[in-house]
Protein backbone atom coordinates (compact mmCIF):
# COMPACT_ATOMS: atom_id res chain seq x y z
CA UNK A 1 0.00 0.00 0.00
CA UNK A 2 1.38 3.42 -1.01
CA UNK A 3 1.43 6.02 1.69
CA UNK A 4 1.32 9.65 0.69
CA UNK A 5 3.37 12.19 2.58
CA UNK A 6 1.61 14.33 5.11
CA UNK A 7 1.13 17.90 3.94
CA UNK A 8 3.34 20.39 5.59
CA UNK A 9 1.96 23.46 7.23
CA UNK A 10 1.85 26.59 5.16
CA UNK A 11 1.18 28.92 8.00
CA UNK A 12 3.64 31.75 8.35
CA UNK A 13 6.33 30.99 10.85
CA UNK A 14 5.55 27.29 10.94
CA UNK A 15 8.48 24.95 11.05
CA UNK A 16 8.68 22.57 8.14
CA UNK A 17 9.70 19.01 8.81
CA UNK A 18 12.45 17.74 6.57
CA UNK A 19 11.27 15.30 3.94
CA UNK A 20 12.23 11.76 4.62
CA UNK A 21 13.17 9.05 2.13
CA UNK A 22 9.70 7.52 2.46
CA UNK A 23 8.09 10.85 1.66
CA UNK A 24 10.18 11.25 -1.50
CA UNK A 25 9.39 7.66 -2.62
CA UNK A 26 5.66 8.06 -2.03
CA UNK A 27 5.59 11.38 -3.87
CA UNK A 28 7.46 9.91 -6.81
CA UNK A 29 5.17 6.89 -7.02
CA UNK A 30 2.09 9.06 -6.83
CA UNK A 31 3.14 11.26 -9.73
CA UNK A 32 3.93 8.27 -11.93
CA UNK A 33 0.58 6.63 -11.11
CA UNK A 34 -1.44 9.75 -12.07
CA UNK A 35 0.46 10.14 -15.35
CA UNK A 36 -0.17 6.54 -16.32
CA UNK A 37 -3.88 6.93 -15.58
CA UNK A 38 -4.10 10.06 -17.74
CA UNK A 39 -2.47 8.33 -20.68
CA UNK A 40 -4.72 5.28 -20.24
CA UNK A 41 -7.81 7.52 -20.18
CA UNK A 42 -6.84 9.25 -23.42
CA UNK A 43 -6.24 5.87 -25.10
CA UNK A 44 -9.61 4.61 -23.90
CA UNK A 45 -11.34 7.72 -25.26
CA UNK A 46 -9.69 7.35 -28.66
CA UNK A 47 -10.62 3.66 -28.77
CA UNK A 48 -14.24 4.41 -27.81
CA UNK A 49 -14.59 7.12 -30.47
CA UNK A 50 -13.13 4.81 -33.11
CA UNK A 51 -15.52 2.02 -32.16
CA UNK A 52 -18.53 4.38 -32.37
CA UNK A 53 -17.48 5.57 -35.82
CA UNK A 54 -17.07 1.97 -36.99
CA UNK A 55 -20.50 1.03 -35.63
CA UNK A 56 -22.11 4.03 -37.34
CA UNK A 57 -20.54 3.00 -40.63
CA UNK A 58 -21.91 -0.53 -40.24
CA UNK A 59 -25.32 0.66 -39.09
CA UNK A 60 -25.84 3.30 -41.79
CA UNK A 61 -23.64 2.29 -44.68
CA UNK A 62 -24.48 -1.36 -45.25
CA UNK A 63 -28.30 -1.10 -45.65
CA UNK A 64 -27.91 1.61 -48.30
CA UNK A 65 -25.68 -0.67 -50.33
CA UNK A 66 -28.08 -3.59 -49.80
CA UNK A 67 -31.14 -1.63 -50.92
CA UNK A 68 -29.85 -0.95 -54.40
CA UNK A 69 -30.11 -4.52 -55.80
CA UNK A 70 -33.42 -5.02 -53.99
CA UNK A 71 -34.91 -1.91 -55.59
CA UNK A 72 -33.60 -3.06 -58.95
CA UNK A 73 -35.31 -6.43 -58.60
CA UNK A 74 -38.58 -4.91 -57.34
CA UNK A 75 -38.59 -2.57 -60.31
CA UNK A 76 -39.08 -5.56 -62.61
CA UNK A 77 -42.42 -6.36 -60.98
CA UNK A 78 -43.69 -3.07 -59.58
CA UNK A 79 -42.86 0.26 -61.14
CA UNK A 80 -44.60 3.52 -61.95
CA UNK A 81 -46.04 2.15 -65.20
CA UNK A 82 -47.62 -0.85 -63.51
CA UNK A 83 -48.76 0.68 -60.23
CA UNK A 84 -52.53 1.33 -60.11
CA UNK A 85 -55.04 2.12 -57.43
CA UNK A 86 -56.89 -0.86 -56.03
CA UNK A 87 -60.23 0.83 -56.73
CA UNK A 88 -60.75 3.40 -59.46
CA UNK A 89 -63.00 4.39 -62.35
CA UNK A 90 -62.62 2.69 -65.73
CA UNK A 91 -59.26 3.63 -67.24
CA UNK A 92 -60.64 4.63 -70.65
CA UNK A 93 -63.18 7.42 -70.87
CA UNK A 94 -66.04 6.53 -73.23
CA UNK A 95 -68.77 9.02 -72.36
CA UNK A 96 -70.06 10.66 -75.54
CA UNK A 97 -68.20 8.20 -77.77
CA UNK A 98 -69.40 5.79 -80.45
CA UNK A 99 -68.29 2.18 -80.73
CA UNK A 100 -68.53 0.22 -83.97
CA UNK A 101 -68.07 -3.56 -83.86
CA UNK A 102 -68.20 -6.50 -86.25
CA UNK A 103 -68.94 -10.05 -85.13
CA UNK A 104 -69.34 -13.66 -86.15
CA UNK A 105 -70.89 -16.49 -84.18
CA UNK A 106 -73.27 -19.41 -83.91
CA UNK A 107 -76.74 -20.27 -82.57
CA UNK A 108 -76.12 -23.72 -81.08
CA UNK A 109 -79.54 -24.59 -79.67
CA UNK A 110 -81.45 -24.86 -82.97
CA UNK A 111 -81.94 -28.60 -83.36
CA UNK A 112 -82.97 -28.51 -87.02
CA UNK A 113 -80.85 -25.72 -88.53
CA UNK A 114 -77.36 -24.43 -87.72
CA UNK A 115 -77.57 -20.63 -88.01
CA UNK A 116 -74.27 -18.69 -88.01
CA UNK A 117 -74.77 -14.94 -87.42
CA UNK A 118 -72.58 -12.37 -89.16
CA UNK A 119 -73.24 -8.72 -88.40
CA UNK A 120 -72.36 -5.42 -86.78
CA UNK A 121 -73.30 -3.25 -83.80
CA UNK A 122 -73.18 0.48 -83.05
CA UNK A 123 -73.13 1.74 -79.45
CA UNK A 124 -73.37 5.25 -78.01
CA UNK A 125 -72.04 5.76 -74.47
CA UNK A 126 -74.26 7.88 -72.26
CA UNK A 127 -71.66 7.51 -69.50
CA UNK A 128 -68.45 5.52 -69.17
CA UNK A 129 -70.48 2.47 -68.09
CA UNK A 130 -73.95 2.97 -69.65
CA UNK A 131 -74.68 2.76 -73.38
CA UNK A 132 -77.39 2.35 -75.99
CA UNK A 133 -76.61 -0.22 -78.67
CA UNK A 134 -78.27 -1.24 -81.92
CA UNK A 135 -77.27 -4.24 -83.97
CA UNK A 136 -78.19 -6.71 -86.66
CA UNK A 137 -77.08 -10.17 -87.64
CA UNK A 138 -77.56 -11.95 -90.96
CA UNK A 139 -77.69 -15.68 -90.46
CA UNK A 140 -75.79 -18.04 -92.70
CA UNK A 141 -77.42 -21.45 -92.69
CA UNK A 142 -75.42 -24.55 -91.93
CA UNK A 143 -76.86 -28.06 -92.00
CA UNK A 144 -77.37 -29.80 -88.69
CA UNK A 145 -76.97 -33.54 -88.16
CA UNK A 146 -80.76 -33.92 -87.81
CA UNK A 147 -81.41 -32.05 -91.05
CA UNK A 148 -78.90 -34.22 -92.89
CA UNK A 149 -80.63 -37.34 -91.67
CA UNK A 150 -84.13 -36.14 -92.55
CA UNK A 151 -83.09 -34.98 -96.01
CA UNK A 152 -81.48 -38.31 -96.81
CA UNK A 153 -82.94 -40.94 -94.52
CA UNK A 154 -82.76 -43.59 -97.23
CA UNK A 155 -81.81 -44.06 -100.86
CA UNK A 156 -83.75 -45.60 -103.70
CA UNK A 157 -82.43 -48.03 -106.30
CA UNK A 158 -81.02 -45.12 -108.29
CA UNK A 159 -79.04 -44.02 -105.25
CA UNK A 160 -81.15 -40.93 -104.72
CA UNK A 161 -81.94 -39.67 -101.26
CA UNK A 162 -85.42 -40.17 -99.91
CA UNK A 163 -86.44 -37.22 -97.75
CA UNK A 164 -88.61 -37.53 -94.68
CA UNK A 165 -89.50 -33.84 -94.82
CA UNK A 166 -92.12 -34.24 -97.51
CA UNK A 167 -95.59 -33.45 -96.25
CA UNK A 168 -94.35 -32.16 -92.86
CA UNK A 169 -94.17 -28.75 -91.21
CA UNK A 170 -90.63 -27.53 -90.71
CA UNK A 171 -89.40 -25.42 -87.78
CA UNK A 172 -88.89 -21.67 -88.40
CA UNK A 173 -85.68 -20.89 -90.26
CA UNK A 174 -83.97 -17.77 -88.88
CA UNK A 175 -82.78 -15.26 -91.47
CA UNK A 176 -82.00 -12.03 -89.60
CA UNK A 177 -81.83 -10.69 -86.03
CA UNK A 178 -82.17 -7.02 -85.12
CA UNK A 179 -81.86 -5.58 -81.63
CA UNK A 180 -81.88 -2.37 -79.63
CA UNK A 181 -80.25 -2.73 -76.21
CA UNK A 182 -79.39 -0.80 -73.12
CA UNK A 183 -76.07 -2.04 -71.74
CA UNK A 184 -74.50 -1.48 -68.35
CA UNK A 185 -70.88 -2.34 -67.49
CA UNK A 186 -70.68 -2.35 -63.66
CA UNK A 187 -67.67 -4.67 -63.51
CA UNK A 188 -64.24 -3.66 -64.76
CA UNK A 189 -60.65 -4.44 -63.92
CA UNK A 190 -57.15 -5.19 -65.14
CA UNK A 191 -55.26 -8.35 -65.94
CA UNK A 192 -51.63 -9.13 -66.70
CA UNK A 193 -50.42 -10.50 -70.02
CA UNK A 194 -47.27 -12.61 -69.89
CA UNK A 195 -46.20 -10.70 -66.74
CA UNK A 196 -45.16 -7.74 -68.88
CA UNK A 197 -48.30 -5.69 -69.60
CA UNK A 198 -51.53 -4.77 -67.84
CA UNK A 199 -54.71 -4.64 -69.93
CA UNK A 200 -58.24 -3.56 -69.08
CA UNK A 201 -61.47 -5.48 -69.34
CA UNK A 202 -65.13 -5.02 -68.42
CA UNK A 203 -68.24 -7.17 -68.08
CA UNK A 204 -71.57 -5.94 -69.46
CA UNK A 205 -75.18 -6.76 -68.65
CA UNK A 206 -77.67 -5.93 -71.41
CA UNK A 207 -81.31 -6.26 -72.32
CA UNK A 208 -83.67 -5.00 -74.98
CA UNK A 209 -86.04 -5.81 -77.83
CA UNK A 210 -85.98 -6.17 -81.59
CA UNK A 211 -87.31 -8.02 -84.60
CA UNK A 212 -86.52 -11.48 -85.93
CA UNK A 213 -86.94 -12.32 -89.59
CA UNK A 214 -87.71 -16.00 -90.11
CA UNK A 215 -89.10 -18.35 -92.76
CA UNK A 216 -92.19 -19.74 -91.07
CA UNK A 217 -93.82 -22.95 -92.28
CA UNK A 218 -97.47 -22.88 -91.24
CA UNK A 219 -98.73 -25.75 -93.34
CA UNK A 220 -97.36 -28.82 -95.09
CA UNK A 221 -99.19 -27.80 -98.25
CA UNK A 222 -98.00 -24.17 -98.30
CA UNK A 223 -94.45 -22.97 -98.87
CA UNK A 224 -92.78 -21.19 -95.92
CA UNK A 225 -93.20 -17.40 -95.84
CA UNK A 226 -90.86 -14.74 -94.45
CA UNK A 227 -92.14 -12.84 -91.44
CA UNK A 228 -90.82 -10.24 -89.00
CA UNK A 229 -91.68 -11.25 -85.46
CA UNK A 230 -91.19 -9.07 -82.33
CA UNK A 231 -88.64 -10.49 -79.91
CA UNK A 232 -87.17 -9.69 -76.55
CA UNK A 233 -83.72 -10.63 -75.34
CA UNK A 234 -81.19 -10.37 -72.54
CA UNK A 235 -77.50 -11.11 -72.41
CA UNK A 236 -73.99 -10.38 -71.20
CA UNK A 237 -70.75 -9.28 -72.80
CA UNK A 238 -67.02 -9.16 -72.18
CA UNK A 239 -64.59 -6.56 -73.56
CA UNK A 240 -60.81 -7.00 -73.53
CA UNK A 241 -58.97 -3.79 -74.42
CA UNK A 242 -56.00 -3.96 -76.75
CA UNK A 243 -55.76 -0.16 -76.51
CA UNK A 244 -57.99 2.78 -75.66
CA UNK A 245 -59.68 2.62 -79.07
CA UNK A 246 -59.63 -1.11 -79.89
CA UNK A 247 -61.09 -4.02 -77.95
CA UNK A 248 -62.09 -7.63 -78.46
CA UNK A 249 -65.70 -8.52 -77.67
CA UNK A 250 -67.46 -11.75 -76.73
CA UNK A 251 -71.26 -11.59 -76.35
CA UNK A 252 -74.05 -13.90 -75.31
CA UNK A 253 -77.73 -13.22 -76.04
CA UNK A 254 -80.86 -15.23 -75.49
CA UNK A 255 -83.83 -14.25 -77.66
CA UNK A 256 -87.48 -15.03 -77.02
CA UNK A 257 -90.08 -14.91 -79.80
CA UNK A 258 -93.31 -16.58 -80.83
CA UNK A 259 -93.54 -17.25 -84.59
CA UNK A 260 -96.77 -19.27 -84.38
CA UNK A 261 -98.15 -20.99 -81.32
CA UNK A 262 -94.93 -21.96 -79.57
CA UNK A 263 -92.32 -19.80 -77.85
CA UNK A 264 -88.83 -20.26 -79.23
CA UNK A 265 -85.68 -19.04 -77.46
CA UNK A 266 -82.57 -19.13 -79.67
CA UNK A 267 -79.22 -18.43 -78.00
CA UNK A 268 -76.57 -16.43 -79.85
CA UNK A 269 -72.82 -16.54 -79.13
CA UNK A 270 -70.65 -14.05 -81.01
CA UNK A 271 -67.06 -12.83 -80.98
CA UNK A 272 -65.62 -9.83 -82.77
CA UNK A 273 -63.59 -6.65 -82.72
CA UNK A 274 -64.74 -3.14 -81.78
CA UNK A 275 -63.42 0.36 -82.45
CA UNK A 276 -64.14 3.42 -80.30
CA UNK A 277 -64.50 6.88 -81.85
CA UNK A 278 -64.32 9.72 -79.33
Amino acid sequence: MIRQAKPTSTRPGALQRPATEDDRLASSCGVQTLGTMAKSGRSMLRWTLGALMALSTVAWGRPVAAEEPIDHELGKYWNTEQSVLSLQNPTYERKGGFELSAHFGVIPNDSYYLPMPVGARVAYFLTDTLSLEGGFSYLLQGESALQKFLNCAAKDKNDKCQSLNSGTTKPPELKMLTSLDIAWAPFHGKMGIFASKLSNFDLTIQGGAGLINAMIDTSADVAPVAKYVPAGHWGAGFRFYLSRYVNLRVDFKQFLYKPATTLIYPVEFTAGIAFLAK
